[in-house]
């Protein structure tokens, strides 16, 4: 006999309230419920609570059917519980088992305004040295847990109070990335008990998703300029690469100090950081040369290194390739002479016109150093000096999935290299000119509706009309008609059938010009492409891992997601994945690496790219367990 209290406590927990007759509920309805109550929640031990109230209601009823039901869920419940109550010892014993082809990454809780930290996290814990290094906290070897003195930031010593900030952040991005792997873990080991014993909650499990920490959120929150925390409302956007910067720079100063470093760690000719190898994952190095030229005497300043955590790009047009953005940033660019100011309000033109003749600055560049992780940001946000705002360029950026840095290694490199490409480009340009103003819309003086059309589609028209013309002066009542005008039926017929001719024929024309300039613009797209798509294995070949879009028309508002590259080993598959907030699924690669932006969302565009050697993408870039 089931205990009155038991059966009260059973309908509270899964109706809400006592039921006064248990018998007359229908079995279906409670297992229905049951089922509802089950998919509120993903904590396993309120799933074995409920389960167990199920089986009370079954003794209750008397039901055999439901009370072998609610056995069969408690028992696989059961097990799940196990491997999340286990701790360590039961994620380690189903980690070698997990099909990561099968069970997607985690995702991360929007915990306020966090999107792009989200995308940012989760790149992060893609690339596998920093996602091992912070993994590793705790070993007393990677990171500076005795917090010792000796490393430097900006030319000055870390105190320890700084070394303690950096150090929580390390701890708590341990704790995420722990999170990631375990619910990741525990997922798999969940599913692939109840698929096994056959029981409905092999349906019910709800997306896995953590919510990132707030302490950790708010270090780069308030770090990058943001006036409130994640727990107050807040519609600031931040820039990817300062939050990468900051977190960069925290990583850096939880390090060791060098003299605790291995020596390996120590032979950069770079100062302050440089030593790290957070720093040698991530930073490159630019030699940058200065030339003054159109002078009586040229000269060439001496070059100097420039360290650099990405590389900024702008956009040279409209759909434009990733490597014209590669090559412009590359490019030569004129610069202003520091010793006058053109805004300057100065009446010596003695010094005016030596600074002439000394010709213009002209500013060049080359990668000296290429790390294994290349970042890129995308300069959309530009800043209009008439309205004095901020805008977004929203102009559709072309990806590849692999880049060529070789040309690059050398001051003017890519025009040398790629004189065919620039000269492809301009060909393209041309054509596409000419093949727009054929549609440009025509619009007469006299015309009322908004009826526009082409030039071509004009002249047909016109040529039409013409030659209705000429048969209409062929029609009975028409030479009636112009029997008695002053010019003769057949001067009008031969006048419309010369006009129409000569419309014809300019018709014909344009026709074949876009035809001939259409063929051109495919051949010439074509051989642009093997040229694009060309890139030779070496050290200077990076493949495509991570790409951060922005959504919205506002630099100041929107929303932020990546993309990252998933490589199974084990398989050989690749595949991209979408991790939106809490949401991670398969995507098709042409939401990347389309020619045009996808349809409803032209304002959804790259906005920070992650890169990495293909020669050693197998150590840098896992998405493992």
């Amino acid at each position: 006999m089931v205990a009155t209290g038991a059966i009260r406590s059973a309908c509270v927990a899964l109706f809400g309230q006592p039921q006064s007759e248990v018998d007359t509920i229908d079995s279906d309805t409670v297992r229905e419920v049951f089922l509802a109550r089950v998919a509120e929640t993903s904590a396993s031990k309120v799933r074995m609570e409920l389960a167990e109230h199920l089986a009370v209601l079954a003794d209750a009823k008397q039901d055999v059917a439901l009370k072998a039901y609610a056995d069969n869920v408690l028992s696989s419940l059961e097990t799940s519980a196990e491997i999340e109550m286990g701790g360590a010892e039961g994620v380690a014993a189903w980690k070698g088992k997990v099909d990561t082809w099968e069970q997607l990454p985690v995702g991360l809780k929007n915990i306020g305004n966090t999107c792009y930290l989200n995308s940012i996290l989760q790149c992060l814990f893609s690339i596998l040295p920093i996602r091992a290094a912070v993994l590793s906290y705790g070993d007393n070897k990677t990171w500076n847990e005795e917090l010792r003195l000796g490393r430097n930031d900006g030319g000055r010593l870390l105190t320890r109070e700084e070394i303690s900030e950096a150090l929580k952040f390390v701890q708590r991005l341990k704790n995420l990335f722990e999170a990631l792997v375990t619910q990741r873990v525990e997922g798999w080991a969940a599913k692939r008990v109840r698929t096994s014993s056959g029981h409905p909650l092999a349906s019910t499990t709800a997306p896995l998703a953590v919510a990132p920490d707030r302490e950790l959120a708010d270090m780069l929150l308030l770090r990058v300029g943001s006036s409130t925390s994640t727990t107050q409302a807040s519609s600031q956007q931040q820039d990817v690469d300062e939050c990468i910067a900051q977190c960069v720079g925290l990583l850096v100063r939880a390090l060791p100090p060098p003299s605790l470093m291995d020596a390996s760690d120590q032979d950069s000719d770079l100062s302050g950081p440089g030593d790290t190898w957070i720093y040698k994952l991530l930073s490159g190095v630019l030699e940058v040369a200065t030339d003054r030229v159109g002078a009586e005497s040229e000269k060439t300043e001496k070059p100097l290194n420039e360290a650099f955590l990405n590389l900024n790009l702008n956009i040279p047009g409209e759909a434009a390739d990733i490597n014209d953005c590669i090559d412009a940033f590359f490019a030569p660019s004129e610069i202003s002479s520091d010793k006058h100011d053109p805004d300057a309000m100065d009446t010596d033109t003695s010094q005016l016109r030596a600074d002439t003749e000394a010709g213009q600055m002209v500013r060049r560049s080359r990668l000296k150093n290429a790390p294994p992780v290349l970042c890129m940001q995308v300069q959309r946000v530009q800043f209009d000096m008439t309205t004095m705002r901020a805008f977004k360029i929203n102009s559709h950026l072309r990806l590849r999935e692999q880049v060529s840095l070789t040309p690059y290694l050398h001051f003017d490199g890519a025009a040398a290299a790629h004189s065919r490409r620039h000269e492809l480009q301009q060909r393209l340009r041309t054509v596409n000119e000419h093949l727009k103003a054929l549609d440009v819309p025509i619009q007469t003086a006299a015309q009322t509706d908004n009826a526009q059309v082409s030039v071509v589609s004009a002249l047909e028209r016109v040529q039409a009309f013409m030659a209705g013309i000429g048969r209409w002066s062929e029609l009975d009542d028409a030479r009636s008609l112009l029997a008695d005008l002053p010019q003769s039926a057949s001067f009008i017929t031969s006048s419309a059938e010369h006009i129409s001719s000569q419309l014809r024929e300019m018709s014909s024309t344009l026709s074949q010009a876009r035809q001939q300039w259409e063929d051109e613009l495919r051949s010439t797209q074509s051989e642009l492409e093997r040229i694009y798509s060309h890139v030779p294995q070496d050290t200077t070949a990076y493949t495509l891992h991570a790409v951060f879009i922005h959504s919205g028309h506002s630099p100041e508002f929107g929303h932020y997601w990546v993309y990252v590259r998933d490589y199974v080993r084990e398989k050989n598959l690749v595949r991209w994945l979408k991790f939106n907030d809490s949401q991670v699924s398969v995507v098709d690669s042409s939401e990347i690496f389309g020619d045009t932006p996808k349809q409803g969302e032209e304002s959804a565009n790259p906005y920070y790219l992650v890169y990495v050697r293909t020669s050693c993408i197998d150590e840098m870039a896992d998405f493992g367990v």
